[in-house]
């Protein structure tokens, strides 16, 4: 009578293919979330940025005057909210400033305490400063990070300029 069955050479490059083959299967899975990971993280840190990059531009562009400070760290602005322009009495004076690794915005330098945090964790494109002007241009340039422990560091670079219709 004839055995049936496999013998244990046959066993162990079977299962020797298939340890390989559930490697292969893990590693690809694992590459393809760390990526999926790091595009997210990606798309969330630029969509942080352009909402504040949009909020700095909004404002701006109704400046009736503005001046670069603390060697493009600060920049200072003033508005008129009534659109009163021959009259300077009910204008504001604002203003968005980096603070360590914050951008601030500061919506009415004339009353103590009332800044808040724009956008967190940035930091400068390399020497470029944050805040430039030349003329009614305004040019805002700063890199938005994150360190994440699991997946590494991601960073954006943004930049935007803005034309000040009111200067």
């Amino acid at each position: 009578m004839k055995n049936k069955g496999f013998t244990l050479v046959e066993l162990m490059v079977t299962m020797s293919i298939m340890l390989v083959i559930f490697g292969v299967v893990t590693s690809t899975y694992l590459i393809t979330q760390r990526l999926w990971k790091g595009g997210f993280t990606q798309i969330a840190l630029q969509s942080t940025a352009r909402v504040a990059l949009d909020k700095i531009a909004r404002n701006l562009r109704s400046a009736t005057a503005a001046a670069v400070l603390d060697s493009g760290d600060k920049i200072r602005f003033v508005t008129d909210p009534n659109r009163t322009y021959d009259n300077a009495a009910d204008d504001i004076t604002c203003e968005y400033y980096v603070s360590g690794t914050n951008i601030m915005y500061d919506p009415n330098t004339a009353i103590s305490g009332n800044e808040s945090v724009l956008l967190r964790n940035v930091s400068k494109e390399s020497a470029t400063p944050f805040f430039q002007t030349s003329n009614n241009l305004a040019v805002i340039t700063f890199k938005v990070y994150k360190d994440d422990a699991l997946y590494g560091a991601h960073w954006s670079s943004m930049t935007t300029s803005v034309n000040m219709r009111n200067i």
